[in-house]
């Protein structure tokens, strides 16, 4: 029962068992090999050599023992103060040894045994006590550069922690600007953009459509196609190279014609059926549909995008958009053919010239009948069509307040057919020499009542006799004509 202890305490029953000087040894030795620095051995070696070689070749031998302060200090304190009490510890021990190593020195007749022993302990007790209390002072100061260290490394750790996120930060700001600059830059384009589209004219919606898309979806290449006839021919491009093998022209019996004007489907590469259908030709292609009679009227397709833009909201966002240009379109259709169907022109205040043949062939027929002459006045503006948008209306209006103000209520004012700035004038019961009059004042008038900046437009004036007036014996022959049954 007893042997149990033993083996369990192991090596440190052994150790205690041991003799006091192989402890003392053991744990030099530990200390030496285990805990020490080996700069601290090298020093500490190098320098006890030194001062024993001196001694022993330039001196008495004797380990400098009546030398006060003794050398061996050097040696002590140096170490303690730069590497702790635990190599400080270990230079007493050496120090010690190579202080009685040649041997003890003779006891003197004048000293007791307590007396000697106590001066041959004196300096150990010395050594060691300077060793343990600059050693701790020192191992404090190691403690505590240490832990700065430490500190250091962690607040630097944190700091590059803190500047990565911070850096992170800057870039999710950065990107998110960029985000926000790019959606307003996307939302002011949107709105220039449904501006051209909210208009009446079917040109400009077109226009404003291509737009729109850029603006939105931001295609490398795009474009518009129109029905013509049995085909959808290409009307407006946005990106597409001058030799470009995108088709310009889908006849009735190819697979897109079929798809998107019989079908009405939309269509997108990234479904393969889809992708066989576009054959190369596009990325993305919907319908412009007659939202009145459901009737395809054309066709947007995208030929080319960036892949990042390409995603299930695009295809969503594409959609809509050809729905709403196609309603925008289709009442820029019907609006154009109600301009061409009404009786006055908006901007003249005169009659259109679509209304024109009606009005002549009824007033000829009332000339006839009646025995009365008939005359058309044409004023032709040669240069008119050189002038930009803003101008030809101001000359439109010009033209309309001229012939309101100086026209006999008889006379009837209409606007060119093709909605030009010219006009014609019926004049009922004036010849073509009262004509040619009539139609010198209004030019006179024109040109006083235009601006400085229209004054170069030249006109010129055209007289036609539409009803001649019959001589009174062929007039009173087809009076008589009138009233028989």
């Amino acid at each position: 029962m007893s042997a149990a202890p033993d083996k369990q305490l192991g090596p440190i029953a052994e150790e205690a068992k041991a003799p006091a000087k192989g402890v003392l040894l053991k744990t030099v030795q530990r200390l030496a090999l285990d805990t020490l620095r080996r700069t601290a051995l090298v020093e500490m070696g190098a320098l006890l050599i030194i001062l024993i070689l001196i001694d022993q070749l330039f001196l008495n031998g004797d380990s400098y023992w009546h030398v006060a302060p003794h050398p061996f200090w050097l040696v002590l304190l140096f170490v303690a103060t730069q590497y702790g009490s635990r190599e400080g510890l270990v230079a007493a021990i050496c120090c010690t040894v190579a202080l009685y190593a040649p041997g003890l020195p003779e006891q003197r007749l004048t000293q007791d045994l307590y007396s000697y022993l106590l001066e041959l302990a004196q300096r150990p007790l010395f050594w060691s006590s300077a060793a343990v209390l600059l050693g701790e002072l020192r191992g404090r100061q190691i403690r505590e550069r240490a832990q700065l260290q430490t500190d250091l490394a962690n607040t630097t750790a944190r700091a590059q922690m803190i500047a990565a996120a911070y850096e992170s930060l800057q870039e999710r700001a950065s990107r998110l600007e960029v985000r926000i600059a790019g959606q307003l830059r996307t939302v002011v384009s949107m709105y220039r953009a449904a501006r051209a589209v909210e208009t009446m004219e079917p040109g400009q919606v077109l226009i404003g459509a291509i737009e729109n898309v850029q603006a939105v979806i931001s295609p490398l290449k795009c474009s518009i196609y129109l029905i013509s006839g049995q085909q959808l021919e290409a009307g407006i491009q946005r990106g597409w190279e001058r030799r470009e093998r995108i088709k310009r022209v889908f006849k009735a019996d190819s697979t897109l014609y079929q798809e998107i004007v019989v079908e009405g489907r939309v269509l997108c590469a990234a479904d393969p059926d889809d992708e066989l259908v576009l054959d190369g030709q596009g990325v993305l292609a919907a319908p412009l549909i007659n939202t009145e009679t459901g009737k395809v009227q054309g066709m947007i397709k995208i030929e080319d995008i960036g892949f990042p833009e390409l995603s299930q909201s695009t295809v969503e966002i594409f959609k809509v958009m050809c729905e709403w240009v196609g309603a925008f379109y289709t009442n820029a259709l019907l609006y154009r053919q109600a301009n061409i169907d009404r009786a006055i022109d908006g901007t003249t205040q005169l009659y259109t010239g679509s209304f024109y043949p009606r009005i002549e062939a009824v007033l000829s027929a009332i000339a006839h009948r009646s025995g009365i002459t008939l005359t058309a006045l044409q004023i032709n503006l040669s240069n008119a069509s050189e002038l930009g948008d803003q101008d030809q209306e101001i000359l439109a209006k010009t033209l309309g307040q001229v012939a309101i103000a100086g026209l006999r209520d008889t006379d009837l004012a209409f606007g060119h057919i093709d909605g030009g700035a010219d006009f014609t004038v019926i004049l009922a019961l004036s010849d073509a020499e009262h004509g040619a009059i009539v139609g010198m004042r209004l030019l006179e008038s024109l040109r006083a009542a235009l601006p400085t900046s229209l004054q170069h437009v030249q006109a010129s004036i055209t007289v036609e006799t539409l009803v001649e007036a019959p001589t009174p014996t062929a007039q009173l022959a087809q009076i008589s004509d009138d009233v028989e049954p």
